[in-house]
C-alpha cells in the first residue's frame, strides 16, 4: 500500500478533535459488543466531518447517515478518494 491512509486519517482526527473534549452518545452496540455512537468535540460531529473529509465511508448496510458527505468526498476526490482504496467490509471478506 503506497498511500499512507491510516496516518492522513489520524492527522484529520486530530485536526478535527483538537485539545477538547470527545462526547459519544450512543446506546447500540454491534455483535462484537462495540459501541455505536455519534462523536462530538466542541458541537461538530466527529463522524460526518471524517467522511466529508474522505477519511472514512458511510456504512449503507446498518445505516444511511453520511451518506451525502461520502458522496462529496468522492466527488471532490478527497481523502481516500484520491487513491484507491479496498472498503473495510470488502477487505474484511478476503
Amino acid at each position: 500500500n503506497e498511500y499512507p491512509c491510516g496516518k492522513e486519517a489520524t492527522r484529520a482526527l486530530t485536526d478535527i478533535i483538537g485539545v477538547g473534549a470527545v462526547t459519544c452518545v450512543g446506546e447500540k452496540t454491534d455483535r462484537y459488543g462495540r459501541l455505536i455512537a455519534v462523536c462530538y468535540a466542541g458541537g461538530l460531529n466527529i463522524n460526518a466531518e471524517m467522511v466529508r473529509r474522505g477519511w472514512a465511508l458511510a456504512y449503507r448496510r446498518y445505516s444511511m447517515d453520511y451518506v451525502d458527505e461520502e458522496k462529496a468526498a468522492h466527488e471532490g476526490s478527497v481523502g481516500m478518494w484520491a487513491g484507491e482504496f479496498i472498503k473495510p467490509w470488502e477487505w474484511r471478506r478476503k
